[in-house]
Parts: structure tokens; sequence; C-alpha cells
């Protein structure tokens, strides 16, 4: 089955329910006579629970519904390998040491790459996630498995909901011929 939306598709948390479960693959679901994948929403975070060094539940809700979230952060695509970082500590130091121009820019840039990595989520952050759709067989709930979680903020969660709005109108629930 390669008839599905390649590209996560934007929702509200609530369509997460309302999607239906293709007969053909567990992994495909179907709403709005698209059939997709992955799934992008955003939302605040309401409760953090079963943290580990590299993964973490978490319940995150928009103003539609509240949904639980599986992610581990070691299978994010933003995860820097340590070789990377201390290639990267070692030029930074090189050039601290002999006077590079552009030492600000390194150091915010480095700054920002290591806050990144210790970034640890917290109840009331603002969360974009992108993942798949998944059914705890043991509880049959629906979940979302996270492989990418990048904090917003609450401007950009208002913005989200416009976006939705949107999309919505003018392709999802649009009158087809």
């Amino acid at each position: 089955m390669n008839n599905f939306q390649k590209c996560p598709l934007k929702i509200y948390i609530q369509d997460i329910f309302r999607a239906k479960r293709s007969a053909e693959n567990k992994y495909i679901y179907e709403i709005f006579g698209m059939n997709f994948k992955n799934i992008m929403i955003h939302g605040v975070v309401t409760s953090v629970y079963n943290i580990t060094a590299t993964s973490s539940n978490l319940e995150i809700s928009d103003l539609t519904g509240s949904v639980q979230v599986y992610f581990d952060s070691s299978k994010s695509n933003h995860k820097i390998a340590e070789g990377t970082l201390k290639d990267l500590r070692r030029e930074y130091t090189s050039a601290s040491q002999f006077g590079d121009i552009n030492i600000d820019i390194m150091n915010t840039l480095m700054s920002k790459i290591t806050d990144a990595s210790k970034r640890v989520i917290t109840e009331g952050s603002y969360l974009s996630i992108i993942g798949d759709i998944f059914v705890d067989e043991t509880k049959n709930v629906r979940m979302v498995s996270a492989f990418e979680c990048s904090e917003t903020s609450e401007q950009r969660d208002i913005v989200w909901m416009e976006e939705l709005r949107y999309l919505y109108e003018k392709f999802y629930l649009w009158e087809k011929e």
C-alpha cells in the first residue's frame, strides 16, 4: 500500500481518535479521505512520567483533547553523535585561543547545541510532535510514538491553531465533487 501521504499530516489531537485504521496495514490510518502514516500535532505538556535517561511518556493537550505520547530521544534525528560534539568542542577551543573574529557566533552556536542536548521536557512546555499513531494493545488505547519532539511557545501554538483552521476549512473538509 503506497497510496498514503508521505509527509506528516497536521491534525488536531481529537482526530488521532477519529481516524480509521487501514484494513491492509495497521500503521496506516485514514481521515478526510486521505491515507496517512505520520502525524504532526502541537500542544502543551500536561504530564510527564516513566522518565529514563533517553525516553519518557508525556500527555499532551490541545483545545480538542489529550493524547499519551512515547518519546525516545535516542531515536531523534536531532541527536548529535558524541564524536561530532567532541570535534566541535576542539574546533571551538582552537578558535577561541587564536582570536577568531567569528568567536561570538561560534559561542552562541555552541551554547545552542549543548543546551539542546541537555533539554528536559517539563509540564507546561509547548511542543511540536511528529510521530506515528499506535495502539497500546494492553490497554486498547491510541497513543503517539514520537520521533521528533521540538519545544515551541504559546505564540507558536496560537499560530498553529490558525494554520489548522485554514487547512481544515480549505483542504480537509471542503466539498469534494
